[in-house]
């Protein structure tokens, strides 16, 4: 993203944001930024990829970037979903937020392979009391949304500081990997942590714990996972191994 580009996209969401930004609101956002980072860069389709996304200035950023230097018809066809499906995930993830999680502004930037800007738009707080805003939240009342091919996120929210999010898995079934559910949960409470807790230790700022469940395809749950600030503490460099470093010991006789 070209530096004059930035600078315009944060001043257009300080304006957008009319208050500042709570505690609440200001993790959960970075915690959902925290997120992506890992995944960068995303590609969406044969048409665009996700290169970077950002948090701050009181709204979220994202750049995308075409897979050719002149887009035709069909990427400016993807382009138009694209705007279209940002302003949906708004209605439903943003406009449709409740206290104490306040409403924020998006801006989305895309550009061509040889990094010229070929379009950019915003969502704002403004537009949630549109019509469209409305038909939106009520048909994402109806059901959950998928976040991912076979994970839906059925719930999501920060309060008096503690984020609680649930998922369900919509092509399994627990009973089948029973012995494995131990694992599992093991390895959810390693991925979750990276969200909610700073690399060098500590929750993000405003949180004080976060609860994650996630559901079969028949409804059944996980033991939650809990995150607390003792479990943000950096772990200590494992000691090596023998055969890693440290003298073998002689065999006696």
């Amino acid at each position: 993203m070209k530096p004059h580009w930035l600078l315009i996209g944060c001043t257009l969401a300080a304006a957008a944001q009319a208050q500042p930004l709570n505690q609440e609101t200001q993790a959960h956002y970075e915690a959902q930024t925290a997120a992506v980072q890992p995944q960068l860069p995303l590609k969406l389709n044969r048409f665009l990829t996700v290169k970077a996304v950002s948090f701050h200035n009181g709204g979220t950023h994202v750049l995308y970037e075409t897979a050719a230097a002149e887009p035709g018809a069909e990427m400016k066809n993807a382009v138009d979903a694209l705007r279209q499906s940002s302003r949906q995930a708004y209605y439903l993830d943003v406009c449709g937020n409740r206290p104490p999680l306040q409403t924020i502004s998006t801006s989305h930037w895309v550009q061509d392979a040889a990094g010229r800007l070929v379009t950019r738009w915003a969502n704002t707080p403004e537009m949630c009391a549109g019509e469209e805003a409305r038909q939106a939240r009520e048909k994402g009342a109806q059901q959950g949304r998928m976040v991912r091919k076979n994970v839906r996120i059925d719930e999501s929210s920060v309060k008096n500081g503690v984020m609680s999010a649930t998922y369900t898995l919509t092509d399994r079934d627990f009973n089948d990997i029973a012995t494995m559910l131990p694992f599992a949960v093991n390895a959810m409470k390693k991925q979750v942590s990276a969200i909610v807790c700073h690399p060098e230790g500590g929750m993000l700022s405003g949180l004080q714990a976060a609860r994650f469940i996630v559901r079969d395809k028949h409804g059944k749950a996980l033991p939650p996972v809990d995150i607390s600030p003792i479990d943000c503490m950096p772990q200590p460099a494992a000691e090596p191994q023998e055969s890693e470093g440290r003298p073998r010991r002689k065999a006696k006789g």
